[in-house]
């Protein structure tokens, strides 16, 4: 199963993008490209919602990581929302919960971003 990325406009020009699917080698480019999209009006402030995500690799989690860097050149900020059990453990054992912010819902993410 590939990866699907909506992505929507929230208040305060947050942008809120939504994969669902497996964050996978396949799902990468997808998420890329999304983020790429985001990043393209100025300073972006994006909320990843995890919610919709089964699975993620390593590959996935680069992908979020590039994503980090992107959006940090240009003056932006990122959240990660909602993430599943897997992968918070992922996020957990590779210790990036200590470099993405992550927060139980798409809402508490986007307060007082």
């Amino acid at each position: 199963m590939s990866l699907e990325v909506q992505s929507r406009q929230v208040d305060n020009g947050i942008t809120v993008v939504a994969p669902t699917g497996r964050l996978d080698v396949a799902g990468a480019p997808a998420l890329k490209d999304a983020i790429g999209e985001a990043v393209k009006n100025g300073k972006p402030r994006i909320v990843i919602d995890l919610e919709g995500v089964s699975f993620v690799d390593s590959t996935g989690l680069g992908s979020v990581i590039s994503a980090l860097k992107q959006i940090r050149s240009s003056e932006g900020d990122l959240r990660l929302a909602a993430p599943n059990q897997q992968v918070r453990v992922v996020l957990e054992l590779t210790t990036l919960d200590r470099v993405f912010p992550y927060f139980a819902t798409v809402e508490e993410a986007l307060t007082g971003f």
